[in-house]
């Protein structure tokens, strides 16, 4: 098994190569025809076994070099995979790309078409590796990429070409290799917010939203005691102690905060936004206090919400936002909010202001 990691897989707008197809190769024709030429003039020039011999091994090459190209065309299967399903922008990771070859045959050259796409950013692109491809082996290769924007970055190996050993022809195949990556923002732990100056955001929690979900977490699990709450009740630790057990639990705030995220401006200003909504709601929710995240969809019509009780809660519902459109007009989630969500007081909406992501509270009549 080979391991190789120097390339780079590059994501800036370059002249993007030609998409992989089917191909022959004239030149290589040419230079065999040119081959069996000299060979047949020196045969009747020379005379002897040796130069008939050679004329013999190059009648019989594109024979077999035909067949054992069949046999390895059948016999190559490309796999992708991302080893970090989750990592920060900025960060640097890479693509494990691997070739398979079961086949006794090999070829020197095999194409990989190589698609990449940010799919809230609709950023696509794609690049070209000429890799080998050695007989019964697995040829890997490690991809290096740094992500440079938050998003969802979806790899795809589609197509590949194989060129015979002789390199008359390179043969089209379609594949199905596939590999995704979240590229959630990047927090700066040394940056602390001033959560006071957002308090206006706060309103209390709904009713609505809070039945049947408990906000608060376990710190301890203790005897009962009259007057504990029943739902605070450890059943199966209390039928194993034959005792009735009731978990200790530190409550979340009965406050939430309201955030709504602007995915509004350029690809840059966008990404600024989210990355400051993302660092915002950690810092909440780091102090316990439980947010309403809220975005404008394009695509429905409405606003989106996530309600944010923990870390991993917002690791896992922050993608969603990645599914969305960007939209140009900046003051339509006002309006919206205004007309859709009267109820709501106050809120804090991040967007940018003077070049720059910040948070503003608004507040409504």
């Amino acid at each position: 098994m080979n391991n190789s990691t120097d390339s780079k897989f590059s994501f800036k707008k370059n002249k993007a190569p030609k998409p992989l197809k089917t191909a022959v190769h004239p030149t290589n024709i040419i230079a065999y025809l040119v081959q069996v030429a000299v060979a047949v003039y020196m045969y009747y020039f020379l005379r002897n076994h040796f130069m008939m011999l050679v004329l013999s091994v190059l009648a019989a090459a594109p024979v077999l070099d035909a067949i054992a190209f069949i046999f390895m065309y059948k016999s190559i299967d490309v796999k992708l995979e991302a080893p970090e399903k989750e990592t920060t922008r900025n960060s640097i990771g890479f693509i494990r790309l691997a070739i398979t070859n079961k086949s006794l045959m090999v070829s020197f050259d095999t194409c990989v078409q190589l698609d990449s796409e940010n799919v809230f950013y609709e950023n696509k692109n794609f690049t070209i590796l000429s890799l080998p491809c050695s007989a019964r082996n697995t040829y890997e290769k490690n991809i290096p990429v740094r992500y440079y924007m938050n998003g969802i970055y979806k790899y795809a190996i589609k197509t590949i070409t194989v060129k015979d050993l002789l390199g008359f022809v390179s043969l089209k195949k379609k594949c199905d290799a596939l590999a995704e990556v979240h590229v959630l923002p990047d927090i700066d732990n040394s940056h602390e917010f001033d959560l006071t100056d957002m308090s206006k955001g706060m309103t209390e929690s709904e009713e609505t939203i809070k039945k049947g979900h408990d906000f608060s977490d376990v710190s301890d699990v203790r005897e009962y005691i009259p007057g504990d709450k029943l739902m605070s009740i450890h059943w199966k630790l209390s039928a194993k102690r034959d005792i009735l057990m009731v978990k200790d639990r530190v409550s979340m705030s009965d406050q939430q905060m309201v955030m709504l995220a602007e995915l509004s401006g350029t690809d840059e200003e966008v990404d600024e936004i989210l990355s400051l909504t993302y660092a915002i709601v950690d810092s909440f929710v780091r102090e316990q206090t439980y947010v309403r995240l809220m975005w404008w969809s394009e695509g429905k019509f409405s606003f989106e919400e996530r309600q944010i009780v923990s870390r991993e809660n917002l690791r896992e519902a922050f993608p969603d936002i990645f599914y969305e459109k960007i939209y140009q007009d900046s003051e339509k989630t006002g309006r919206y909010m205004r007309s859709i969500r009267p109820e709501l007081k106050a809120y804090v909406k991040v967007c940018m202001h003077d070049g720059r992501a910040e948070a503003v509270v608004v507040e409504q009549d």
